[in-house]
């Protein structure tokens, strides 16, 4: 069948030849003259500069000679309050999500759906670059790349995919199961595919110590992940000297997990880009305090001061809402 806009196109030919040729080198002077000025000026105007996605923003960090310490934010307003005091990056944990969000252990039950959409509520609800753990990014290289174009709409900065399925971290139970090291590599390289120019940087996860290879064994897994793609690595489990041959090996930004008192200097000194601290310990700990203290004394204030106002009032975007609120007589409703 004959498209109608071709056959349009076809009849209109023969006339614009007749035009041309019968309107004389005046005619086509002035029609040559105005196409010119026409691409002139369109190589004149300024182009349109879009905003650096978050994952390029995140490369920016990394890319500078220090090193970063973080918090791994266990709700929208945890991830708000990072971005209020400062820091430059957040990180989603798998273990944040499952005990933050559903009320469970990080025991690997968490679904690649649901770190998906607590991710993307936290890239949309702060300016700085989001990473975001993924676990095993949902299986097989089809399920990781189809999680990444997800991941990657999103505008989350960068996402760990780690080398271990299964149930994990189970107490009194094995950990799940090591995948091969060529699995891991197909599953990087699918990632970074469906991750595109400007997308998402990957973070690949080795939990090789954790299941009794070596050292030598499991950075041989980190520098094939990083060979397929991968721009940060993080080896669980390592020591703080052995991040600093990581970091040497592979020459890529070297990511762990930190605790305990200097912790986040001593990572520094041995090369570790980006280090990132539990804070949902901590902010569970004040709550188990104040609610204590409400049960044991009908005062939840004994021990613990609430929130400072003025810092309330920034998280809530007050200021904003309340302009709204007056534009649009959101009280006459």
């Amino acid at each position: 069948m004959i498209n109608e806009d071709n056959a349009h196109a076809k009849s209109t030919i023969p006339t614009r030849r007749k035009f041309l040729s019968g309107a004389g080198a005046v005619g086509s002077a002035a029609i040559l003259a105005a196409s010119n000025t026409k691409k002139a000026k369109s190589t004149e105007s300024p182009a349109i500069i879009k905003p650096a996605s978050a994952a390029d923003r995140l490369r920016n960090l990394i890319a500078a000679p220090e090193s970063i310490s973080a918090p791994v934010v266990y709700d929208l307003m945890s991830a708000k309050l990072a971005q209020y005091l400062g820091f430059p990056l957040i990180t989603v944990g798998g273990s944040t999500v499952s005990s933050g969000m559903y009320g469970m252990g990080d025991y690997g039950m968490a679904t690649i759906t649901e770190l998906i959409e607590v991710a993307a509520r936290m890239a949309a609800g702060v300016d700085i670059p989001v990473i975001a753990d993924a676990d095993d990014c949902g299986g097989n290289p089809l399920n990781v790349y189809r999680a990444l174009r997800r991941y990657a709409q999103a505008d989350v900065a960068c996402v760990l995919i780690e080398d271990m399925s299964g149930a994990k971290h189970v107490p009194g139970r094995p950990e799940g199961r090591l995948i091969s090291a060529a699995e891991m590599v197909d599953k990087i390289k699918a990632a970074v595919d469906a991750a595109g120019t400007g997308g998402p940087a990957i973070l690949a996860r080795c939990d090789g110590l954790s299941k009794d290879l070596s050292f030598e064994e499991s950075l041989e897994r980190i520098v094939m992940y990083s060979e397929a793609g991968a721009e940060l690595v993080f080896m669980s489990g390592a020591q703080p000297a052995q991040h600093r041959v990581v970091a040497e090996t592979t020459g890529k930004a070297v990511f762990s997990t930190g605790g305990g008192k200097n912790t986040a200097d001593i990572l520094a000194a041995h090369k570790v880009k980006v280090a990132v601290f539990a804070i949902e310990s901590f902010a569970l700990n004040a709550a188990h305090q104040a609610m204590r203290d409400l049960k044991q004394h009908g005062d939840p204030s004994r021990t613990l001061l609430g929130l400072p106002r003025e810092v309330s009032s920034e998280l809530y975007d007050s200021k904003h809402w309340a302009e709204i609120s007056r534009r649009f007589n959101a009280q006459s409703y």
